[in-house]
C-alpha cells in the first residue's frame, strides 16, 4: 500500500541524489549571486492579473497556482469557478449553465477557504455541502484565488482532492479613498430575457498618531438572472420481440419505454455584503474584522412531458437501420402509450453569513496570531408539483429515432389531441418542503519562530477547535392514486393552460415537439396553494420533525500541527520548502429516527428516536521541497496524507422518494471518513514578465472512497430501488498536467499586445465499482482528458480575451455517461478614461448541446440538454 513512510524515503532520496548533480549542473550556469538591472515594463490589465499570479506561484511553498484581479473590484472572470477551470488540473461543474462547483484532479473533496478560514454556503437539493457553492461568491468582491495542489500542515484539512482560499480586498492595500461601481445586463437567448447585475466596492485608509492605521472596506453586489435550459431523457429501454408486418425483430432490439421532454426556466437573485476593517495598533500588532452576508433565492419552474410505452403493445417497426451497434429501431407502431405532463416549481431560498475577528503580532524572533470565527447557512425549499395523464384506454403513437443518437426521438400521436382538455384528468397533487441548516464556530492560535543561522529558517505551530452543527428535516405532502382513480377532468381552478414553447429544443432536427401542450401551469402551484389544498382537500404542510426525513448532527474537531520551514543552499542550488505534521481528532454524534419495521393500527410506519455517534483521529504528514535550479527553472517535490469527511447528506438516513419511478436516495449514518496519499513532482520554468512553461506528475492513493450502491428497499408498503452510499476499498488517481503562458512583447507594435495561456491535463483513476461483478471504473464526473486555449490582446485601451476549455467523456453516474464538450468565451473591454471602462462578455458561444449515454455505449442515448448562449453588457467606473 502507498503510504506517507514511501513518500517520505522517495524524497529523501530525489534530495540526495539530485542535489549533488543540480549542483554540478549549476556551476557552469551564471553566477546567481550577480545582480542585473531588470528592465522595468508598464503592464495593465488581464497582463497584470497574470504576472501577478505567477509571482505568486513562483514564491509559493506549495505546489499551487493563483488568480489575481489585476485592481479592486476587476477580477478577470463572472464567476471565481469560470476563472479556475483555465488553471490545468481543474474540471468544474454547472448548475444551469452557471460554474457552481469544481474537482481538483479528479476529486471534488475540495477544502473551501474564505480568507484562510473554514466556509461553506448553498444547498443542493437533499443537503447541505461541506465546501462552498461558487455561485454564492461573487467575482467582484474577490481580491484573489490560490489553488493548493500540495498541502502544508498549517492548512485546514478537509480536501483530499485541494485546497482552494479565496481572499477578499484587503482595506490597507487601498491607495487612499476608492470608489469601484458596475453595471451590467445579463441576456440569455433561451430564457430570452435581459437581466441587471451591479456592484460597489469602497473603501479608505487613515493615518493615525503613533504610526498607526485603519482601514475600512465595503463590498456589495446584486445580481438577478433569467435562465432556461431544455432536455429530453430517454429514461429507459423495452425489449421488442416477435415478427410484425415489416419483418422479425433482430435479437437485443429495443424501444424506448419512457420519453420525458423537459423546459426548465425560472430566475436567481442573489445579494452580498462584505465589510472589512483593518487596525494597525503599531508596526508590530494589528487586529482585524472582516465579515459577509449573501442572500440568494432561486425559483425554477419546469414542465415535464411524459410518454410510456410497453414493447408488449409494439404492432410494427422499421428494423432496416438495426444493426450490431444500433438496437433502436428507425421507428416504432405502438397500439397504446401512457401520457402525463407533470408541473413543478422549486422555490429555494438560502442565507449565509460569515464573521471573523483576529490579530497577528510579529516581532524579530516571533509571529503570534489568533482568530475566532462564525459561518451559518440556512436553506428553505418548497417544491410543489401536479400531474395530467391521458384519459384513453388505447393511445396508438409512432416513435421515430432516425436521428439517433445525437437527435432525440420524435413522437407523432396520430388521432389524440393533446390540446382538448377533455382527454386528461387530474391525478397527483404533491407538496414537500425542506429545511436544512448548519453553521460552525471556530477558534484558532498561531505561533512562527523564526531561527537565525540555520538550515530551518522558522518553526511554525497551531491549534484548532470547532464545532459544527447541521440539521435537515424534510415534510411531504404527497397524493397520488396508482389505481386509477383521479380527480376528473374539471378544473374548477382554471389551473391548465397551453404550454407555448416555440423554440424547445429547435437546435435539434430530430425531435418533434409541439407548442401547445396543455398542462397545469406551475406558477399556480405557488400563488394558488391554498385554494388547491381546499379544493383536493390537501391538509396544511407539517412543521413538526418528520421522522422518516430528519437528521440531526454534531462535529467537533480539534487540531494541532507543527511545521518546519526551511531555507538554505547547497553547492549554488537554493533549496527551500517545509516538513510537518497535522493531528486532528473528530467527534460525531447524530440523532435520527429508526424504522422499527412494525405499524401501527392505521397502517403507519412506527419510528423509534436514535443516535449513533463516533469518534476517530488521524496523524496527517507533509513536506514540500523546492529546489531553485537557477533564476528561471524551479524543481518542486510533494507529498502528503490527507482527510476528507463525508458529507452531511450522504450521513443522514432519511429517504428523498420520486414516486413516479419508484426511485429514491437516502443517507447512511456509518460512513466513515476517507483518506488519501498523494506525491506530486513539478518543474516550472518562468521567463520575461509573466511567462510560465511548466509540468508536473501527480499520484494519489485513496482509501475508503464512497460508492453508490442501490437495493431495493420496502418503504410504507412500496418497493423502491435507494441509492446510498457506502465505503468502498482503496482506488488511485494519477496524471500529468502541462501548462504555458506569454505574452509576446518582444514583437512590433501593435502585436507586442498578443499572448497566450494553454493547459493540458491528463488523469488517470481507478476506483472501486458499486457493482462486484463490474470491473474497477472511472471516477464520476472526471474527465481523462482536458485542455485551455487562451489568447490575449490589450493594448493601452482594449483588453481582449477569447478563450476554449474542453473536457472528454466523463461518468455522471455509474450508469450515465457524458459526451465531451467544449465551450468558447469571449471578454472585450475598452477603457474610455481613468474613470469609465465598459465591457461585453459572451458565453458559450457555440451553443454547444450535451449528449449522455447509458455507460459504455455510445449507441443508447440518455439526455440531449439545450443550454443557453450567455451575453453581459455594461460599464464600470472607478473613482
Amino acid at each position: 500500500m502507498f503510504t506517507l513512510k514511501k513518500l517520505t524515503i522517495i524524497a529523501s532520496a530525489v534530495t540526495a541524489l539530485i542535489g549533488p548533480k543540480i549542483a554540478l549542473a549549476n556551476e557552469q550556469v551564471n553566477n546567481t549571486n550577480i545582480e542585473e538591472p531588470i528592465e522595468k515594463i508598464a503592464v495593465l490589465g488581464i497582463r497584470t492579473s497574470t504576472i501577478n499570479s505567477v509571482d505568486q506561484k513562483r514564491s509559493s511553498q506549495e505546489i499551487s497556482d493563483s488568480i489575481t484581479a489585476e485592481d479592486i473590484g476587476k477580477f478577470p472572470d463572472l464567476n471565481v469557478a469560470e476563472s479556475l477551470q483555465r488553471i490545468s488540473g481543474i474540471q468544474i461543474s454547472r448548475s444551469r449553465g452557471e460554474a457552481s462547483g469544481i474537482a481538483i484532479r479528479g476529486l471534488d473533496e475540495v477544502a473551501t477557504l474564505l480568507n484562510g478560514r473554514n466556509y461553506f454556503g448553498g444547498a443542493s437539493d437533499l443537503s447541505i455541502n461541506r465546501f462552498a457553492s461558487f455561485e454564492d461568491i461573487p467575482a467582484e468582491l474577490v481580491g484573489s484565488v490560490k489553488v493548493y495542489k500540495s498541502i502544508s500542515a498549517d492548512l485546514l484539512e478537509g480536501g483530499i482532492g485541494g485546497v482552494v482560499d479565496i481572499e477578499r480586498t484587503n482595506s490597507l492595500s487601498l491607495d487612499g479613498f476608492t470608489l469601484v461601481g458596475s453595471v451590467k445586463g445579463h441576456y440569455g437567448d433561451l430564457a430570452q430575457d435581459w437581466s441587471p447585475r451591479g456592484s460597489i466596492v469602497t473603501g479608505n485608509n487613515w493615518d493615525l498618531d503613533n504610526d498607526q492605521r485603519i482601514g475600512v472596506i465595503f463590498g456589495f453586489s446584486y445580481l438577478e438572472r433569467a435562465f432556461r435550459e431544455d432536455l429530453v431523457r430517454n429514461s429507459k429501454p423495452t425489449s421488442i420481440a416477435g415478427t410484425f408486418p415489416s419483418g422479425t425483430a433482430p435479437a437485443d432490439t429495443i424501444a424506448s419505454a419512457s420519453i420525458n421532454a423537459s423546459p426548465a426556466w425560472g430566475d436567481r437573485e442573489r445579494t452580498v455584503y462584505s465589510v472589512g476593517v483593518d487596525f494597525e495598533a503599531s508596526k508590530n500588532t494589528s487586529f482585524y474584522f472582516d465579515a459577509g452576508y449573501t442572500d440568494y433565492s432561486t425559483t425554477q419552474y419546469r414542465q415535464e412531458f411524459v410518454w410510456g410505452f410497453d414493447g408488449k403493445n409494439v404492432t410494427d417497426a422499421d428494423f432496416s437501420n438495426v444493426n450490431g451497434g444500433n438496437r433502436y429501431p428507425k421507428s416504432v407502431d405502438f397500439s397504446d402509450m401512457n401520457f402525463d405532463v407533470l408541473s413543478m416549481i422549486d422555490d429555494r431560498y438560502t442565507t449565509t453569513y460569515d464573521a471573523a475577528i483576529g490579530f497577528e503580532n510579529v516581532n524579530d524572533s516571533w509571529a503570534l496570531s489568533g482568530e475566532i470565527s462564525y459561518v451559518d447557512t440556512d436553506n428553505d425549499t418548497a417544491f410543489r408539483n401536479s400531474r395530467i395523464r391521458d384519459n384513453w384506454n388505447a393511445l396508438p403513437v409512432v416513435v421515430s429515432n432516425a436521428g439517433s443518437p445525437s437527435q432525440p426521438p420524435s413522437v407523432d400521436f396520430k388521432s389524440f389531441d393533446y390540446t382538448n382538455a377533455n382527454n386528461f384528468n387530474q391525478v397527483q397533487w404533491r407538496h414537500e418542503s425542506r429545511q436544512l441548516t448548519a453553521d460552525e464556530s471556530a477558534i484558532k492560535f498561531d505561533a512562527d519562530f523564526f531561527i537565525d543561522d540555520s538550515f530551518f529558517t522558522s518553526i511554525e505551530t497551531g491549534v484548532r477547535y470547532a464545532r459544527l452543527n447541521t440539521l435537515k428535516n424534510i415534510q411531504n405532502n404527497h397524493v397520488f392514486d396508482a389505481s386509477g382513480n383521479t380527480y376528473g377532468s374539471d378544473d374548477p381552478l382554471n389551473l391548465v393552460e397551453p404550454s407555448v414553447w416555440n423554440n424547445f429544443m429547435d437546435n435539434y432536427n430530430g425531435g418533434n415537439f409541439p407548442s401547445n401542450y396543455l398542462a397545469i401551469n406551475p406558477k399556480y402551484l405557488l400563488s394558488k396553494d391554498s385554494q388547491i389544498r381546499s379544493q383536493y382537500g390537501i391538509g396544511l404542510q407539517s412543521e413538526i420533525e418528520n421522522p422518516r426525513d430528519y437528521f440531526d448532527y454534531s462535529e467537533e474537531t480539534s487540531a494541532i500541527y507543527l511545521k518546519a520551514n526551511f531555507n538554505d543552499e547547497f553547492g549554488g542550488i537554493f533549496v527551500s520548502g517545509n516538513f510537518g505534521l497535522r493531528y486532528v481528532r473528530t467527534d460525531t454524534l447524530a440523532d435520527y429516527f429508526f424504522n422499527t419495521g412494525n405499524q401501527d393500527s392505521s397502517g403507519s410506519d412506527i419510528y423509534e428516536t436514535t443516535n449513533s455517534s463516533k469518534d476517530y483521529d488521524e496523524v496527517l504528514p507533509s513536506f514540500n521541497i523546492n529546489f531553485e535550479l537557477t533564476d528561471e527553472l524551479m524543481l518542486r517535490l510533494a507529498g502528503s496524507s490527507t482527510i476528507a469527511r463525508p458529507h452531511f447528506g450522504d450521513m443522514a438516513p432519511s429517504l428523498n422518494l420520486n414516486y413516479e419511478q419508484g426511485r429514491g436516495t437516502g443517507g447512511n449514518p456509518d460512513l466513515e471518513p476517507f483518506t488519501a496519499d498523494s506525491l506530486d513532482l513539478s518543474l516550472e520554468y518562468y521567463f520575461g514578465q509573466g511567462g510560465l512553461l511548466s509540468s508536473a506528475i501527480f499520484y494519489k492513493n485513496v482509501d475508503g472512497f464512497l460508492q453508490t450502491t442501490e437495493n431495493v428497499e420496502n418503504i410504507s408498503g412500496t418497493d423502491f430501488v435507494i441509492l446510498r452510499k457506502s465505503n468502498g476499498e482503496s482506488g488511485k488517481v494519477q496524471g500529468v498536467e502541462l501548462s504555458y503562458q506569454q505574452f509576446f512583447d518582444f514583437l512590433p507594435s501593435p502585436f507586442d499586445g498578443l499572448g497566450v495561456q494553454a493547459n493540458y491535463t491528463y488523469v488517470d483513476s481507478d476506483v472501486p465499482s458499486p457493482n462486484p461483478e463490474l470491473p474497477n471504473i472511472s471516477l464520476e464526473g472526471l474527465s481523462d482528458n482536458s485542455y485551455n486555449l487562451v489568447a490575449i490582446y490589450e493594448n493601452d485601451f482594449f483588453s481582449g480575451r477569447l478563450s476554449y476549455n474542453y473536457r472528454s467523456d466523463f461518468l455522471v453516474s455509474t450508469e450515465v455517461e457524458q459526451e465531451g464538450f467544449g465551450q468558447l468565451d469571449a471578454s472585450l473591454s475598452y477603457t474610455i478614461n481613468d474613470n469609465f471602462r465598459i465591457s461585453l462578455d459572451a458565453l458559450n458561444l457555440l451553443r454547444r448541446e450535451h449528449h449522455e449515454f447509458r455507460a459504455g455505449d455510445s449507441q443508447d442515448p440518455y439526455h440531449w440538454i439545450a443550454t443557453e448562449r450567455q451575453v453581459l453588457a455594461g460599464f464600470t467606473y472607478k473613482y
